[in-house]
């Protein structure tokens, strides 16, 4: 049985809640769903090494849609069905609508995951240099990268951790840990997300030297780019 809040105004009993223990949190947040959904912005943001360990959402959307769900199940545990609508489809998390002939990047990302595109072309690519003593780009390459990708229709909003299996999720998760020790971050990080086209989670792409993307980047995954994607401009030597 799906459900989701019947209002995000009439809050269940002890108002609308989110606890983020992974944080060291151990109080949840109390208090209006907009009021909520601030703080656990601010949290998600000033931890951003967790943030993106776990995959939380940090723009406004993508959260509102966790504290949704989160209080829920509240609603679930405690038998609150008043607070809910039941029956009915979750809400949807975020994903821009982005043309591409009809299809919706949620689906085309879904199709390429299942038919396995997203280890040659995406987590391939990252292995062969997170974590092996592989030198990534410098800072200032990695930082025009991701403000290339940040505009570009590719960067279609999924998260990592519904997209991908759980193996290769725990590999991104164990590369993000390196890369967070390695201190390698743009100040474009937040609006990174899984590029649609090579399947790769874009916060990693952009510091992976352009030979080892290109070593592992099938014909139809280079076909599928954005005809501005920084990899067609470097690849050309532009």
């Amino acid at each position: 049985m799906a459900s989701r809040l019947k209002s995000r105004t009439a809050h269940p009993p002890g108002s609308f809640q989110f606890l983020q223990p992974e944080t060291g949190q151990t109080k949840a947040f109390v208090g209006s769903f907009d009021f909520v959904v601030a703080q656990v912005m601010t949290l998600r943001r000033g931890n951003r090494f967790l943030a993106e360990k776990h995959g939380w959402a940090t723009d406004r959307a993508g959260v509102e849609f966790d504290v949704e769900m989160y209080n829920v199940a509240r609603c679930e545990k405690h038998r609150w069905f008043n607070f809910l609508i039941t029956d009915a489809a979750p809400p949807e998390p975020p994903v821009r609508d982005i043309p591409d002939g009809g299809h919706s990047k949620k689906n085309a990302l879904e199709s390429a995951v299942g038919a396995g595109r997203s280890v040659v072309a995406g987590v391939r690519t990252l292995l062969d240099w997170v974590g092996s003593g592989g030198k990534p780009v410098a800072p200032e390459v990695a930082t025009a990268r991701a403000a290339t990708c940040l505009h570009c229709p590719r960067n279609d909003g999924g998260d990592w951790r519904k997209i991908f299996t759980e193996v290769v999720a725990n590999k991104i998760r164990s590369q993000l840990e390196i890369k967070h020790q390695m201190k390698l971050r743009t100040p474009h990080d937040e609006g990174l997300t899984v590029c649609s086209a090579c399947l790769c989670p874009l916060p990693l792409k952009v510091w992976a030297p352009l030979d080892h993307i290109l070593a592992h980047q099938p014909a139809e995954v280079e076909q599928a780019l954005d005809p501005g994607c920084w990899i067609l401009k470097e690849k050309k030597g532009e």
